[in-house]
């Protein structure tokens, strides 16, 4: 029974992951299929979605229950998902499709979004400081590029100069990094399909 449990799994994962590629490479002997088994997957990322949403429905509301000290933030969070839901629903039945949705999304996560990300300017400056005090070569020359990088940017009548170099090296040594990680990145995830399709693979089926 417990083979059956390992390998049935096994071969269904194989099974689909041939299809989809036969489809994706091929004309004719299976059209349409990967077609149908990404709206399977949709259907059941859907159901996990408000799975996920009932589980964090009820870890928030126990909290607030318990009394817990941060209790608050997870009664903010339960009412920004209420609201967010209902306004969705209410647009719909109300005929503005995903009007009112947008304008939350526009209006209010947008701007707190844009506010928290620009915080992260300042733990840049803090890295570039700690990575300035280990004193080593490397941690020189990344915060001399990082620098430049950034004078670049500035329209300021001093630092004109200094943007034909910054944009030199977002051309060049940026993007010669960024398509070497990418690549690295695409043959690890083959190497992960493989060994997933193999069955070598297989500690979250037992």
């Amino acid at each position: 029974m417990q083979r059956v449990k390992i390998y049935l799994p096994l071969i269904v994962v194989f099974v689909t992951a041939l299809l989809v590629l036969v489809d994706f490479f091929t004309t004719g002997l299976v059209d349409n299929i990967g077609h149908v088994l990404a709206l399977w997957v949709s259907l059941i990322a859907g159901f996990l979605l408000l799975l996920g949403l009932a589980n964090i429905s009820t870890v928030h509301f126990q909290r607030i229950r318990q009394g817990h000290p941060k209790r608050l933030y997870s009664l903010a969070l339960l009412v920004s998902m209420v609201v967010v839901i209902l306004a969705g629903v209410i647009g719909r039945v109300a005929g503005y499709q995903d009007g009112v949705s947008n304008w939350i999304f526009q209006y209010i996560y947008q701007p707190l979004a844009t506010t928290l990300f620009s915080l992260l300017a300042f733990l840049l400056i803090n890295a570039a400081l700690r990575t300035l005090r280990i004193g080593t070569i490397e941690s020189t020359l990344l915060v001399i590029g990082a620098l430049i990088v950034l004078l670049g940017q500035v329209a300021f009548a001093p630092f004109n100069g200094l943007h034909s170099i910054s944009q030199w090296f977002q051309d060049y040594p940026v993007l010669g990094i960024i398509r070497g990680i990418l690549i690295g990145t695409a043959l690890g995830a083959i190497a992960t399909s493989l060994r997933y399709l193999l069955g070598v693979d297989n500690n979250y089926m037992r």
